[in-house]
């Protein structure tokens, strides 16, 4: 759809002052720039399309040779020179995208926060949207990563955009300075996943881990999440896997001049959801076969414990499969009952830096997932994620059921070796974190 008054789908726009870049040196020879936009989609998962673009620049020198955007930054003389440079930029894009003719989509403009703070000393945003006839709501405002010592000054900036209309992106998060501190302080609506994280997660099983839970805190945050520098499948799949909202990325489409056609990518989201759902089912699959021995012992342990049984024999055979560390047994108000059951392997694996965390009669596990699920759902197996273990180094993936002796709900409990459970499978391994 295009806005009334917008200029046919073409890259052939018409030079002007503000499509080139000039820098004088001292004693030097003058350079000239000559400035163009490129435009990268950012596809929405659950649309399967381009909601947003985000403008990137590119200069030719006299020669041909082209520059990125932190080459021709680099150039600009630090202070007045780069900021004005930095405004240029923007409205360069601005109008470009305007004549582009996209009337739907969001154009992301980068802005440092150094630029971002310094209000109408370079012109006014808000009119330099409406001299191109850009509606400010669909505008994010994406603020690059970068030190900045005075916060308070960047909130009121930041407030500034937002009262405009603009969307406000943090990008680069987990890098540097965008972190946590940034998130509460500036309540973005869209958060950028920093493209170094995107790549460890198919690499790397911590980081796999933890990506899902850094999105799920994010959405918790109220922003929505985009990850960034998506090159393969691999990556886009764990994309898709952890919920993220927006991806972006070479994998779907680099950034260039044109808008890409509206349909470009339907092949390849049609692959990846069918390589997702694949991957899903394979993941049931394996966690019933891998699971399923330790939740028939656990459901013939709660059999055994019913029937009167004295608990070192009720758990003799689950304690005996091959992942098992420790049984143990949680009255209704969280607190253990005597000590945990062992195995031999677990005793020899405790960490002796662990100590003064293991627990011990009357540790009380009411606040832990394991409990409050079990408790909330009698009768029925509950698998927590993957967690550290108080009683050793490693990670464990807990069973617990609650089941009700002496006329009051008790909970058994059963912590598995994680990574003796989930072996090699890198794949197994995230999934089970989630």
């Amino acid at each position: 759809m295009s806005l009334p008054g917008d200029a046919p789908n073409t890259t052939d726009l018409a030079p002007s002052p503000t499509d080139t870049l000039i820098v004088e040196t001292v004693g030097g020879p003058r350079s000239e720039f000559r400035l163009s936009s490129h435009f990268q989609p950012i596809f929405s998962l659950a649309h399967r399309r381009p909601v947003g673009y985000e403008g990137l620049i590119r200069g030719t020198d006299s020669t041909g040779k082209a520059y990125l955007a932190t080459e021709l930054l680099a150039k600009a003389p630090a202070g007045v020179a780069r900021m004005q440079l930095d405004r240029q930029c923007r409205a360069l894009h601005v109008r470009n995208f305007r004549r582009l003719g996209n009337g739907d989509s969001w154009l992301f403009l980068n802005v440092d926060p150094h630029i971002a703070v310094q209000g109408h000393r370079f012109g006014s945003f808000a009119q330099m949207l409406e001299e191109n006839g850009l509606p400010a709501h669909r505008v994010a405002v994406e603020l690059i990563e970068t030190p900045f010592e005075d916060e308070k000054r960047l909130v009121a900036a930041v407030e500034h955009y937002r009262k405009l209309g603009c969307l406000i992106v943090i990008d680069d998060f987990g890098a540097g300075y965008s972190n946590f501190d940034r998130i509460w302080q500036l309540r973005p609506d869209i958060v950028k996943i920093d493209r170094e994280m995107t790549r460890r997660v198919t690499v790397e099983p911590l980081a796999r881990r933890m990506f899902t839970g850094i999105i799920s805190v994010l959405h918790e945050a109220g922003a929505l999440v985009c990850v960034e520098g998506i090159e393969t499948e691999a990556e886009a799949l764990c994309a898709t896997d952890a919920d993220a909202d927006l991806m972006q990325g070479n994998y779907f489409a680099a950034p260039a001049a044109r808008l890409p056609a509206e349909h470009t990518c339907d092949d390849l989201f049609v692959r990846l959801f069918k390589k997702f759902r694949a991957e899903t089912t394979e993941f049931r699959d394996q966690r019933r076969v891998r699971l399923q021995p330790y939740i028939e012992a656990l459901a013939d342990t709660v059999l055994a414990l019913s029937a009167g049984a004295e608990r070192s024999n009720a758990v003799r055979a689950l304690l005996s499969l091959a992942c098992t560390e420790r049984c143990y047994l949680v009255a209704g108000d969280g607190s253990q009952i005597g000590a945990s059951a062992e195995t031999e392997r677990s005793i020899a694996a405790r960490d002796s830096r662990l100590t003064p965390i293991r627990p011990v009669t009357g540790t009380n596990w009411q606040t832990k997932p394991f409990f409050r699920r079990a408790i909330e759902a009698p009768g029925k197996v509950q698998i927590t994620r993957p967690y550290l273990s108080a009683t050793g180094p490693k990670l464990c993936v807990t069973l617990s059921y609650a089941l009700s002796l002496n006329g009051s709900y008790h909970v058994l409990c059963a912590d598995l070796d994680f990574a003796a459970l989930a072996g090699d499978d890198l794949a197994f391994l995230t999934k089970m974190a989630r």
